[in-house]
């Protein structure tokens, strides 16, 4: 494809790099490693975030560690001491920084910048937006080309109602923006496992370009009855299902109080570990056998694949996967507990018998990344 100078396409994220909270920026890192060196029109991502300080700059470490100097900056702006300043110091300098080809840009960096590259594009390609409007979207939305949907927003905000709970804990969405955006983009795709059914006029024009998930791992099961999960606290991942039971989690702690807070849920019996995706690994690997997986309106679900594939017996979600026939589903706190006491009773062989065969079917149906890059390639360099 023959390029005009200086044009380029503007792929737009919240996330990814160094900056992964959800599977959203998996997502995005997806796309970074295997479909950028692809692209026949010169790309530029845009992140819509303020710069991890693991990716700060050079001047940014410099203006950071003259504050360590002075004192005003490490172990929370306290004075520390000297040689606990000195290897604090050594840590953030010689931290190593990732190494990409392709272009990107931090908003926080210099939001007028961001937006002169945002309004210089030939294209703009959403890879995952904010659930509301934001105005670098707004202001181009001529050039929007094609749209990421990660969430049912509509589905997501009735999660609540769904569940009989009085108040809800989500990010701020916008169901008109979702169909809005939808109707903006020439090419909008769903990346969820069943097919899309978003609350807008345009949905039958919605192609479907699910996410793939690599097994690697492939771990056998254990019999221990301890409780997992690996997720955001947000009302449709249910966390409140687990009350009473042997947990551990990981999330974010502040997002387990509001748990405890506002809804009243007991976590006497969670273990609660920060998240942080370096550690992702190490949570898979410990000493628990039972995946809380029943999460309402779930799209596509990267903790249920890791669990599975980590050897952990999954309790699903009465509407994920819906095409498998799987005996262990749960809707709401009851039947979740009446599930989990079953499955407690499961011995080791059965629980190989359940878990092998769902994990081949999910292996057999997601785990293709080679289609998903076809995909992928074809809608960008149309």
């Amino acid at each position: 494809m023959s390029t005009k100078n200086n044009e380029y396409d503007v792929y737009y994220s919240t996330g990814g790099g160094t900056l992964v909270g959800g599977g959203a920026d998996v997502w995005v890192n997806h796309w970074i490693e295997n479909i950028a060196p692809k692209l026949e029109v010169p790309a530029k991502l845009l992140i819509h975030r303020n710069r991890p300080k693991k990716e700060w700059t050079e001047t940014q470490h410099k203006e950071f560690k003259q504050r360590i100097d002075r004192g005003e900056a490490g172990n929370n702006g306290r004075v520390v001491h000297k040689q606990v300043k000195k290897t604090f110091k050594k840590a953030i300098i010689d931290k190593p920084k990732p190494k990409t080809q392709l272009k990107h840009f931090w908003q926080g960096d210099d939001p007028k910048e961001f937006k002169n590259i945002m309004d210089g594009a030939r294209r703009i390609h959403i890879l995952h937006g904010y659930y509301h409007p934001s105005k670098y979207i707004t202001e181009n939305q001529d050039k929007i080309y094609s749209n990421a949907v990660h969430c049912d927003v509509s589905k997501a905000l009735k999660a609540s109602f769904m569940l009989g709970l009085n108040t809800s804990f989500n990010f701020a969405m916008s169901p008109d923006w979702e169909s809005r955006i939808v109707d903006i983009a020439k090419k909008s795709f769903w990346i969820g496992i069943e097919k899309p059914t978003l609350a807008t006029r345009k949905n039958d024009e919605v192609l479907h370009i699910p996410n793939f998930y690599e097994f690697q791992h492939n771990l056998d099961v254990t019999d221990n009855n301890k409780v997992g999960f690996a997720s955001r606290c947000e009302t449709r991942k249910c966390p409140h299902f687990m009350a009473g039971i042997d947990s551990e989690l990981f999330t974010d702690p502040k997002d387990v109080q509001w748990w405890r807070r506002n809804i009243g849920t007991d976590t006497k019996r969670w273990k609660v570990f920060t998240f942080k995706y370096d550690n992702l690994d190490r949570f898979y690997r410990r000493d628990w056998g039972i995946s809380h997986s029943a999460h309402i309106v779930e799209p596509f679900g990267y903790s249920i694949f890791q669990a599975i594939d980590y050897g952990k017996v999954p309790i699903l979600a009465g509407d994920w996967l819906t095409e498998y026939d799987y005996p262990f589903r749960a809707s709401n706190p009851v039947e979740f507990h009446e599930q989990y006491k079953k499955l407690c009773e499961v011995s080791l062989d059965e629980r190989r018998n359940l878990l092998y065969p769902l994990r081949e079917y999910l292996t057999e149906k997601f785990d293709n990344k080679e289609e998903w890059v076809e995909k992928m390639v074809k809608l960008y360099n149309e």
